[in-house]
C-alpha cells in the first residue's frame, strides 16, 4: 500500500477506533476488583501523570479567558459524568449492547446541542439520522431489556449523554486552547469528582500493587491516551467525514471483542438496531462526501 498522508491518516483513525473499542474489554477484565468511581479517579490520575509533563513542556497551560469560563464550566460538568457510568454498564450487561446504547445517546446529544447551542444547521440528513438512531435504540430496549439490567442500560445512556455534551461543548474551547490542555482539564475534573464520590460512598480504596487489576487499569489508561492521540493525529491527514466513518468501527470492534473474548451473543433486535444506529451516524458523513465530490 502506498504510504501517502491519506493512507497514514486512515490507519491512525482506524487504530484509534480499535483503542476506543477496547474500553469494554479493559472494564470487564478489571471487573469487580475495583469499584466504578475508584477506577475512574485512579485512571484519571495515571493519565494526568503521563500527559501533564507533555503539556507543561510544550507550555500549553494558559489562563482561561473570562468569556470562555462559562463554556469551560459546562464542559467540565458534562465531563465529570463520564467514565464511571460506562464502567458500571460494561460490567453488568453485554459489551456490544452497552456500546450501542452509549453511542446512540452520545450521537443524539451531540446533534441536539449542536442545533440548540452551537447554531449548527439541523439538515434533512441529520433529521433522518436522528429518526433512524431513535428506532435503533427502541429496538434494543423494547426487545432486549430482559437480557440486561435496566440500571446498567441507564448508565450507558447517561454516559453517552455526558460524552455527547463533552464533545459538543469542547468545540467552544479547542479553537483557542490546545487539545491536550483541554484533555488535561477533562481528566482533572474526572479525578476530583470521582475521588470525592468514591470517598463519600465509601468505596474500597485499593493500594497500588503489582497485580492483574492494576495492570489492566494501566492498559485501560494507555488505550485512552493512545485513542485520543491517534484520532487527533489521523484527522490532520484526512477529511472529517472520512474520519467519522472510520470512527464508527469503534462499535464494530467493541461488539467483536465482546463476542470473541467473553463469548457474548447478540439478539436479532440488537443486530438490527445496531445496524440502524451505524447507518444513522454514517449518513451525514456520506452526504458530506457526496457534496464535496459534486462541488
Amino acid at each position: 500500500m502506498e504510504k501517502s498522508p491519506k493512507n497514514i491518516g486512515n490507519l491512525l483513525v482506524l487504530l484509534s477506533a480499535l483503542m476506543f473499542g477496547s474500553y469494554g474489554v479493559w472494564s470487564r477484565l478489571i471487573g469487580p476488583s475495583m469499584d466504578s468511581f475508584f477506577q475512574g479517579w485512579t485512571r484519571a490520575l495515571i493519565i494526568l501523570v503521563l500527559l501533564a509533563p507533555i503539556v507543561l513542556i510544550r507550555k500549553e497551560i494558559v489562563e482561561i479567558k473570562p468569556e470562555d469560563r462559562k463554556w469551560v464550566a459546562v464542559f467540565l460538568v458534562f465531563t465529570s459524568l463520564t467514565q464511571a457510568p460506562l464502567f458500571y454498564a460494561f460490567n453488568h450487561m453485554d459489551i456490544g449492547t452497552a456500546s450501542l446504547l452509549f453511542f446512540v445517546s452520545m450521537f443524539l446529544t451531540m446533534n441536539l446541542i449542536g442545533a440548540v447551542f452551537l447554531k449548527e444547521k439541523f439538515t434533512a440528513i441529520k433529521s433522518w439520522s436522528a429518526v433512524l438512531a431513535v428506532i435503533g435504540m427502541y429496538l434494543i430496549f423494547s426487545f432486549s431489556i430482559s437480557h440486561f439490567i435496566a440500571f446498567a442500560a441507564a448508565m450507558a445512556v447517561l454516559n453517552g449523554i455526558a460524552s455527547g455534551g463533552e464533545i459538543a461543548f469542547s468545540k467552544k474551547l479547542t479553537g483557542d486552547y490546545s487539545p491536550l490542555y483541554v484533555v488535561c482539564l477533562s481528566w482533572g475534573i474526572i479525578l476530583v469528582t470521582n475521588l470525592i464520590v468514591s470517598l463519600v460512598i465509601k468505596e474500597r480504596q485499593i493500594s497500588l500493587s503489582f497485580s492483574m487489576p492494576w495492570f489492566w487499569q494501566l492498559c485501560y489508561s494507555v488505550a485512552s491516551l493512545l485513542g485520543f492521540w491517534l484520532v487527533i493525529a489521523g484527522f490532520k491527514y484526512i477529511d472529517a467525514s472520512i474520519g467519522a466513518l472510520l470512527g464508527l468501527l469503534e462499535i464494530v470492534f467493541s461488539i467483536i471483542f465482546g463476542i470473541w473474548i467473553f463469548n457474548e451473543s447478540l439478539t436479532v433486535s440488537v443486530v438490527v438496531g445496531g445496524l440502524l444506529i451505524i447507518v444513522a451516524a454514517a449518513l451525514p458523513s456520506i452526504a458530506g462526501l457526496n457534496n464535496k465530490n459534486n462541488f
